[in-house]
């Protein structure tokens, strides 16, 4: 892996999101969106959305975007055209990991100071369920099928597992010390520890532990690659990318990046997969 560019984004960058063109990055200090370009990898003129945003999730057509205010207790919609807030959806206290589905239908967010997770449809703006989970939850992830949902829970050093559909809770898996988010790949579930410097695995269809990694100090952001090959983790106090084979669980590459990496949300575009292996 190696560096092919960087992009000024100051405001503390936190969250990000991709869609085929433009990359949203949630800036909690400077209270706007960050917008860059892809094709040109040049930043865009930032979108106002004030409050404290954080999680951020963009719609499978590209809009709108879906950006979880820590401080108003909802779900700002932004239309990325008319660089507006549009409307806002109610979730519960300090929503912070949003998710959206594939059709675009339904979009989640984890509300960490309610323990709870909130589906919302995406037309209506209604809750179609307000779920118990563990104690403050914060990533929120979709599985590739789409049939669970894995909310991350910081405050209780577990993962919850629901059925995406009935929103019933499936299991509740421990893993480690304050869990930040988490990503599914081969058959597998991975999850970042913030506090203990690892990443818990655990087998997706029977939620037994499969191993704890030693991935580096703080990791935060993890996403899998398209063809769930690798999971990438953004380890925030060393300033560094993992990548991780999915297979053999061992880190296969890393890469030094900017001070304190978070990539709370989605970080990686489509890639064909002969060019993906070779990164």
């Amino acid at each position: 892996m190696e560096i092919s560019g960087t992009v000024p984004m100051d405001g503390k960058p936190a969250g990000i999101a991709v869609s085929d063109r433009y990359a949203y990055v949630s800036r909690p200090e400077a209270k706007s969106v960050g917008v860059i370009d892809l094709a040109t990898g040049k930043a865009l003129p930032e979108i106002e959305v004030g409050g404290g945003p954080l999680g951020i999730a963009v719609h499978p057509s590209g809009a709108p975007v879906y950006v979880a205010d820590w401080f108003s207790h909802s779900l700002l919609v932004v239309d990325p055209k008319t660089r507006a807030v549009t409307t806002r959806f109610e979730t519960g206290e300090s929503p912070s990991g949003v998710a959206v589905t594939k059709d675009g239908s339904v979009v989640v967010t984890a509300d960490r100071d309610s323990d709870q997770v909130s589906f919302i449809d995406t037309r209506s703006g209604e809750a179609l369920a307000r779920v118990p989970v563990g104690k403050r939850p914060f990533g929120v992830t979709i599985s590739p099928d789409q049939a669970r949902l894995y909310a991350v829970n910081v405050g209780s050093d577990d993962v919850t597992v629901l059925d995406l559909r009935s929103h019933e809770v499936l299991a509740t898996v421990p893993v480690g010390s304050h869990p930040y988010a988490a990503a599914e790949a081969n058959g597998r579930v991975f999850v970042t520890d913030q506090y203990g410097g690892t990443l818990s695995v655990f087998d997706a269809k029977s939620f037994e532990p499969v191993e704890r990694i030693e991935i580096g100090e703080y990791p935060e952001g993890i996403e899998a690659s398209a063809d769930g090959r690798y999971v990438y983790v953004a380890n925030w106090f060393d300033d560094s990318l993992a990548k991780v084979d999915t297979e053999s669980l061992r880190i296969v590459g890393t890469v030094d990046v900017g001070s304190g990496p978070r990539a709370f949300g989605t970080f990686i575009t489509e890639t064909e997969p002969n060019k993906e292996q070779d990164q």
